[in-house]
C-alpha cells in the first residue's frame, strides 16, 4: 500500500502560483481597518497576539492552506490562549460592531476561516486531547486530525474524522466529519455529547442534549455561523489495529471498477468503509475494515475480476494504518505529517442516492476525463442510522459522496471542477457536502442543508440576531 488518497488527489497538483480569486472570492468586500482606539481596546481584551497587516507575523497568521484565498487581508487576527480570550474578542466586536469569523485548521474550502471585513479568531492553539475513565474525549477545536488520532491511540481508543493531517476538528466536526470509519462509528458529529461555545452575546455555553439543545443541533453540521466552539466532548471507540485493502486499475477498467465499487460500498457490513477515486489515468477502489483480513478478502473478491486489477490486502495497527491514509512518509513523525504546504485548489461535491446506470458511470468517467479527480466516499451502515432531522446534517439516506477536486492553478482548477461537476451533477440528488464547499454552486445553503435550512435559519436568528459571525456561505440571520 505505496499510494494514498491524499497523493490520488494531489495529483494533479501544480504547486503554489500567483493566482486571480476569479468573479466569485470568499469575503472579499471592502476591506476594513480597525481605529487606534478599536485596535487597543482589542489589545486589552486578549491574552493572546493581535495581529494587524502592520504587525511582524501578519502574513502568516493570516494565510490559509488553499493559496487562492491570499489576497484577502482581514482587518485583524486574533490568535487567542484560551476560552475567555474567545469570550473577550466576542464582547469587543459586540462594542464596537465588528464582525467575526472562526478559524481552527484554515481549510476550509470557501474560505471561510478568513474575511475582508471580519475580524478572524484563530483558535488552533486550543488543541489539547484528553480522555477520561468513561472513554469520553475532550478535544480543543485547534486539534489537529492526526495529533487526535495519535494521542488516543496511545489509549487504544479513536474518533471517526477524516484522513488529511493538517485539517483541525473544529471546522470538520461542524460541518460533519466524514472519514475511514465512517460506515462503523457514524460521523465525527455524531459521536459529540456536548460542546463549549462563545456565543453572539459573549457568553460561554454548554450545548448538549439537554442544555441549549437548538444551539447543540445546529452546530452539529451547521458549521460556524452560530457561535465559536472551544471544546467538544465526543465518545471514542476502542480499537487497536484493522485490516484494510488497496486495489488499483487501469484507465480502461474505470467504469468498471466503478461499478463494483457502487454494487459493493453502500450494503457492505458496517465494519467496511470503502472509497473510489477516478482520475484521467486510472482507478483506485481502498478502505478499512474493523474485522479479519480473512473476511476482508472475501468481501472485496469481486475487484479482482477487473481486468487488470492489483490488490493488496493486510492488517495494521490503527494508528499507523491513520498515517499511510494520511500520506506520512515512512517513520515521520505527527508533526512532519501535518507540516504540509499550502497550494491552490477548487473542490465541489456531489450526493449519488440512487445505482448508478451504465450511463452515469461513462458520464463520470468523462468527468475525470477533465483533469479533476473524483473521490467517492461509501455511506451507508451507522452515518445512514441517523435521521436527516435528528441532527443539521441532513445527508443521511445516500449511497456515496463524490468530491470533485483539482489541485492546480485556480483559473485551471475552476474550470476543471465545473466542467466534471456539470457531467455528473444530474445523477446526484441536488445536494453538496457542505465540509467540500463549493464557491462556484448557484444555491449552496439549499445544496448544504436541504430541509434543515430553515430551522438552521430560525436559530441563526434567536442566537446571533445581529450576524456577528459572517462566514462565507453561511447561515444569515
Amino acid at each position: 500500500m505505496t499510494t494514498t488518497r491524499r497523493e490520488f488527489v494531489q495529483r494533479s497538483a501544480a504547486g503554489a502560483l500567483a493566482l486571480s480569486l476569479g468573479p466569485l472570492a470568499a469575503n472579499t468586500s471592502a476591506a476594513t481597518r480597525l481605529t487606534p482606539a478599536q485596535l487597543s481596546a482589542l489589545r486589552s481584551a486578549v491574552r493572546g497576539t493581535v495581529f494587524t497587516p502592520a504587525t511582524k507575523g501578519y502574513s502568516a497568521a493570516s494565510q490559509l492552506f488553499n493559496t487562492r484565498f491570499n489576497g484577502i487581508d482581514p482587518p485583524a487576527v486574533v490568535r487567542v490562549r484560551d476560552a475567555n480570550d474567545v469570550r473577550e474578542v466576542v464582547r469587543w466586536a459586540s462594542r464596537f460592531d465588528i464582525p467575526l469569523v472562526g478559524k481552527s485548521g484554515g481549510n476550509a474550502y470557501n474560505g471561510a476561516s478568513t474575511s475582508s471585513s471580519a475580524v478572524v479568531v484563530d483558535v488552533g492553539s486550543l488543541s489539547s486531547v484528553s480522555l477520561n475513565s468513561s472513554g469520553v474525549a475532550t478535544i480543543g477545536p485547534g486539534a489537529l486530525l492526526l495529533g487526535v488520532y495519535a494521542t488516543l491511540a496511545r489509549r487504544g481508543a479513536t474518533i471517526p474524522a477524516g484522513s488529511c493531517p493538517n485539517v483541525a476538528l473544529g471546522g470538520h466536526a461542524l460541518g460533519g466529519g466524514m472519514g475511514l470509519a465512517g460506515r462503523n462509528l457514524g460521523l465525527a458529529l455524531d459521536r459529540i455529547q456536548s460542546i463549549q461555545a462563545v456565543t453572539a452575546a459573549g457568553e460561554l455555553r454548554t450545548c448538549s442534549a439537554s442544555q441549549n439543545s437548538d444551539l447543540f443541533w445546529a452546530l452539529r453540521g451547521g458549521g460556524g455561523s452560530f457561535a465559536l466552539v472551544t471544546s467538544m466532548k465526543l465518545r471514542t471507540q476502542k480499537v487497536r489495529s484493522a485490516a484494510w485493502f488497496f486495489a488499483r486499475f487501469p484507465k480502461g477498467s474505470r467504469a468498471a471498477a466503478l461499478e463494483a465499487f457502487d454494487d459493493l460500498a453502500p450494503g457492505a457490513p458496517a465494519a467496511l468503509t470503502s472509497l473510489c477515486t477516478l482520475t484521467s489515468g486510472g482507478a483506485t477502489v481502498f478502505g478499512q475494515y474493523f474485522g479479519s483480513e480473512a473476511n476482508l478478502r472475501k468481501l472485496i473478491a469481486p475487484l479482482r475480476n477487473i481486468p487488470g486489477a492489483s490488490i493488496s490486502v493486510g492488517t495494521s495497527s490503527y494508528l499507523s494504518l491513520m498515517t499511510r491514509w494520511a500520506g506520512c512518509a515512512e517513520g515521520a513523525s505527527v508533526a512532519q505529517c501535518e507540516n504540509i504546504k499550502p497550494q491552490p485548489f477548487d473542490a465541489s461535491s456531489i450526493y449519488v442516492a440512487k445505482k448508478l446506470s451504465s450511463a452515469a458511470r461513462s458520464a463520470f468517467v468523462s468527468a475525470a476525463n477533465t483533469g479533476a479527480t473524483l473521490v467517492c466516499d461509501s455511506y451507508g451502515g451507522r452515518i445512514n442510522d441517523v435521521s436527516p432531522s435528528a441532527t443539521a446534517f441532513v445527508h443521511r439516506n445516500v449511497r456515496f459522496s463524490v468530491q470533485i477536486v483539482s489541485y492546480a492553478p485556480i483559473s485551471t482548477a475552476r474550470q476543471r471542477v465545473n466542467s466534471a461537476r456539470k457531467l455528473i451533477a444530474k445523477y446526484g440528488n441536488g445536494q453538496a457536502y457542505q465540509n467540500y464547499s463549493d464557491l462556484d454552486l448557484s444555491s449552496p445553503l439549499q445544496a448544504y442543508y436541504g430541509a434543515n435550512l430553515k430551522r438552521l435559519e430560525s436559530i441563526k436568528a434567536q442566537v446571533d440576531p445581529d450576524d456577528r459571525f459572517q462566514l462565507t456561505q453561511g447561515i444569515r440571520s
